[in-house]
């Protein structure tokens, strides 16, 4: 195996390849959030069309979203933390649609883990002792079911299921103009670098131009739709 400092550089050169300059963006979040996000803003207003899959208990990022361009929200969380969350009182505002399901690449159901026992993150996992069944949708089955034919930002922080959700928009050709994505690589147990690597090429392939990169995560944007 390569030493840590040399697996960086290569690192640091694959992004300086992929990264492209020029593009109009802003971070968003509230002062003190964990959940910061960089995004393009080329094209948000208030008739935008977003998706943020991925509750957690933290959404100041669409406050800020809903702030900033007044546009609604479609929120994606089965989880315990995130049925939660959207049930605070600041949290029910009209801007903001809660699904408590799923985001995969498939119907049906999974099975959701504590990522941490300590903490409050959940993730799909097959078999573990602390199984907590949700139901899942694709992407499309639920656009088709709030009546949208594009998507203009889509947000995912679903611990691990990004791969599928990303394979399925690009094999369904969903018009998806923006994504951002935290890769969950080293968080997730067997999650590798290869799989988020891949993920990113195959954006790159279908024409995303990756604007972005903090840590994992990554914001990429496409300014025609499929």
């Amino acid at each position: 195996m390569l030493p840590k400092n040399i697996r960086d550089l290569r690192y640091r050169a694959f992004y300086g390849l992929l990264l492209r300059r020029g593009y109009p963006l802003e971070t968003l979040c509230a002062p003190g959030s964990i959940c910061p996000w960089t995004i393009c803003t080329a094209g948000l207003n208030s008739q935008s069309i977003v998706y943020s899959a991925g509750v957690g208990s933290d959404i100041s990022f669409e406050h800020e979203l809903v702030k900033k361009f007044r546009c609604r929200i479609v929120l994606i969380d089965p989880s315990p933390t995130g049925v939660k969350t959207m049930s605070l009182p600041e949290n029910k505002i009209p801007e903001f649609t809660h699904y408590p399901v799923a985001l995969a690449g498939r119907n049906g159901a999974l099975n959701f883990a504590l990522l941490d026992p300590k903490g409050d993150s959940w993730f799909a996992q097959q078999e573990s002792p602390a199984k907590h069944e949700v139901p899942c949708t694709d992407l499309q089955s639920l656009m088709k079911q709030n009546g949208h034919d594009h998507i203009d930002f889509l947000k995912l922080d679903i611990e691990g299921c990004e791969y599928e959700v990303i394979e399925d928009v690009l094999q369904r050709r969903l018009p998806v103009a923006q994504i951002a994505v935290e890769y969950h690589h080293g968080i997730v147990p067997g999650i590798t670098r290869g799989q988020t690597i891949r993920s990113m090429l195959s954006l790159i392939v279908r024409g995303y131009k990756l604007l972005c990169q903090e840590g994992a995560n990554h914001t990429f944007f496409r300014a025609v739709r499929n």
